[in-house]
């Protein structure tokens, strides 16, 4: 019985097959579909996968750009040393008055595009000083922007007992923050050159 069944379909499909009617394709044509609109969907959800970590990383590169160790992260030599005294604690530096107030490297350093690429180029040939030259960062200009005049000289009004003002000084505007105050290197009191009388606070070179 089966043989005939056998028999029979075969002898239906050659006679479809010599009568010109075509096999029914739908069949094949929804699994060809299917299997691109899998393919289309996983597309999807890799770039959109990607897209996330791209982002992520992105958004946290750019906050650790705003912190103090990604200064050292790759250039140890020669930001160390300003990296640790940042958060060495140490009182007589002015860096950890700023650092005891939450401020970060870059409110005061402030680097542009070409300036990073050039201290990249150096560290990666070893053209550079170690230690590194001073910079001349903390200008009256600079510093006033953060720092209110009036309120710094009312502090040292009758500075260590004398009867001089160091932020208030025959200078006038003439001397530089930079004159005196350091921020990762130990600070010195430019009058104290001629007035022997008077000292920086402990710490201090004079």
């Amino acid at each position: 019985m089966d043989n005939e069944e056998d028999f029979l379909a075969d002898e239906t499909t050659a006679s479809d097959a010599e009568q010109g009617v075509e096999p029914d394709i739908t069949e094949a044509t929804d699994v060809a579909g299917n299997a691109k609109k899998r393919s289309h969907t996983k597309l999807i959800v890799v770039l959109s996968v990607l897209a996330v970590v791209l982002v992520a990383g992105g958004v946290g590169g750019f906050i650790w750009h705003e912190q103090p160790t990604f200064c050292n992260a790759l250039c140890h030599q020669p930001m160390d040393p300003y990296v640790e005294s940042f958060y060495s604690g140490d009182n007589t530096l002015l860096v950890t008055a700023h650092a005891d107030n939450d401020t970060e490297c870059l409110a005061c350093h402030v680097p542009t595009i070409a300036q990073q690429f050039s201290e990249a180029t150096k560290w990666a040939t070893g053209d550079f000083k170690d230690p590194l030259a001073m910079t001349k960062t903390g200008t009256r200009e600079f510093c006033l922007a953060c720092h209110d005049v009036d309120a710094i000289k009312t502090t040292t009004i009758n500075y260590g007992g004398s009867a001089r003002n160091p932020h208030d000084s025959h200078y006038g505007d003439q001397l530089e923050c930079y004159s005196c105050h350091r921020v990762h290197r130990t600070s010195t009191l430019y009058c104290s050159e001629c007035h022997k009388d008077i000292s920086g606070p402990p710490g201090w070179d004079a």
